[in-house]
Formats: structure tokens, sequence, C-alpha cells
């Protein structure tokens, strides 16, 4: 007997949203790959983001079957279909080794730098968010001029903490101090852990800050105006930017955030401000949200930020 069986969520190896995997990049032809990058060791507070890229995959099993070969997926609110003639793999995991630190991050470096002479569009699940400065390394090092958006509750310009020089709190500092980092614009900034020395160095480095309840405010129209004209844009997203209330799962919760639509409407228009090169959704942890609602949401934003990507470049 011959059964068509469905390919439910809970089936197979959960790679996100059940594409294909392929650990060799090298004749791969795709045009997205996404890259899990399961670090933590940046975190001064509530450790478990290793965990974040597993969750999100795992959360993201539910639109696989919705994928339709060059077609994409079908979104009813657009009323038609999105992200279609697009080949997307994941890569897995990018190897960490507990304590190794700087040789943690050499490797992202090293492993985004293969994603870009592949001629692929880089995703990348995170981790904490410490990951985010080798990965704009690895743009420098390729000579890819960019400028940053950065989505999140904390401003992460601390110079050293503690001694400590790169860490979840200062990526956007040590980014900044990159030779092909341009113009920053920092949005949903807000809550008590944003010291004034974190603002000024912020105006020294040419930051733009957009906190939450001006954004909320305001509404997205005004702050993509806010938002440089930019020949290449790098957007690194904290799940933090959401409200707890949305996405209870990370390591510094703030309360005041955005809701998930505010987000996607935020998202969805980044695009017309530059070609974005790649993106980064980061301090996603699983241990501190047991019914999955943020995995869920960081994955369905992955694909609406994604799609709005895909929908400027056919243009």
């Amino acid at each position: 007997m011959n059964v068509n069986f469905v390919d439910l969520a809970f089936v197979g190896i959960p790679t996100f949203c059940k594409f294909p995997y392929v650990r060799e990049l090298e004749g791969a032809n795709a045009d997205v790959a996404v890259v899990g990058a399961p670090l933590d060791q940046g975190t001064f507070d509530r450790p478990g983001a290793r965990y974040g890229p597993r969750a999100i995959r795992e959360a993201s099993q539910i639109y696989g079957s919705a994928f339709i070969p060059e077609l994409g997926v079908y979104d009813v609110e657009l009323g038609r279909y999105k992200i279609e003639n697009t080949k997307i793999i994941d890569c897995g995991d990018i190897p960490v080794a507990p304590t190794l630190c700087k040789e943690n991050l050499d490797e992202i470096t090293n492993c985004i730098g293969q994603v870009l002479d592949s001629k692929m569009f880089p995703v990348v699940l995170g981790g904490d968010h410490s990951i985010t400065y080798p990965i704009i390394r690895a743009y420098c090092e390729k000579g890819i001029p960019l400028d940053i958006v950065h989505f999140d509750a904390h401003m992460d310009f601390g110079d050293d903490m503690a001694g400590i020089t790169i860490s979840h709190a200062n990526p956007i500092k040590r980014a900044s101090e990159l030779k092909n980092v341009g113009k920053i614009t920092q949005i949903g900034i807000r809550g008590l852990l944003n010291p004034q020395t974190f603002i000024e160095e912020g105006k020294k480095r040419g930051s733009k800050v957009i906190t939450a309840a001006e954004a909320i405010k305001m509404g997205t129209k005004w702050v993509l105006s806010q938002i440089p004209k930019s020949k290449n844009i790098y957007v690194t997203f904290d799940i933090d930017a959401l409200d707890p209330s949305v996405a209870p799962g990370t390591g510094t919760p703030e309360p005041g955030g955005f809701t998930y639509l505010q987000m996607r409407e935020m998202l969805a228009a980044l695009p017309k401000k530059g070609n974005v090169v790649g993106f980064d959704v980061v301090e996603v942890n699983p241990l501190y949200d047991p019914a999955g609602v943020t995995a869920q949401t960081a994955a369905r934003l992955i694909i609406d930020f994604l799609a709005a990507i895909r929908d400027k470049n056919k243009k």
C-alpha cells in the first residue's frame, strides 16, 4: 500500500523550517544560509542562550510543511506568496568549545566569512549578543562597508565591564570600532541598564538612539525616517527588544518593549532604507520560557524579515 505521508512538525531532523541541512557550502548554490551560533559565554547574568538556535529551529517546524518549492509560503494577511524562488539551507551550528572565548569568536568570524564567500545571505541564530561583533568583523575582513540597525532594550556600549572587553554588554561598541562600520541606529532602548556613560559613548560613535517609548508613540513611519539611507545594512535583533509579555525567554528582560506586530512592521519597512546584507537574532533563552513562545515569535519574525528583504531585492 502506498501512503503519502504529511511532513508533520514533529517528524524528522529539526532544521530551520525543515529546509535542507547542508554542512558543506561549496557547491550548495543557495540564496540564504541559516547558521546557528550556540554561544552564551558572553552573558553576565542568566545563561541558556546557547540553546537558542535549537529552540528557534524546533519552533519553526510548524511552518516547514507550508513552504512550497518556487512559490514560498502563502501569507493570508498579505494575500500572496512570499519568499518565492529562494533556495534556503540550514548549515547547522558553528562549533564552540567551553572556556575558549577568543577561539569561539574567531570561529564565528571564519564561518560567516565562508558564507559570504559562497555568495549566500547569512541568517544567524544566537546565542548571546557577543556573537554580533565577530559576525560584523567577517564583513570587515571581506571589505564590505555597512551601517548597523540594532533592535534592543540595551545599548550594548559598555567599553570595559570589569575588565571584560567582549561580552553581550558591548558588541555594538566593539563593532563601532571596526573600519567598515558607518552609522548606527539603535531602536527600542529602554530600562535601567543603560547608564549615562553608554549614551555618551554612543554619541561619540555617531549612534542614533530611538527609545521604545518614542518608537511606540511615533510609529513605524517616523522610526524609518530616523534611519539614514545606506548602501549596506546589517541588522542585529536582540529578542529583548520585544516586551517580556511577548518574549519572556531572554536573559535580561525589560518591561515596555514592542509587540510582535510592531516589530514585524518595523522589520518589513527596513529594507526600504538600503540593501540588507545579513541579520542575526540573539538572546533567545528557552530555559526561561517553558511554553516556547519566545522561540516561536523569533522564528516567525525571521521568516517575515527575510520575506521583506527578498521582496525588496526582486524589485
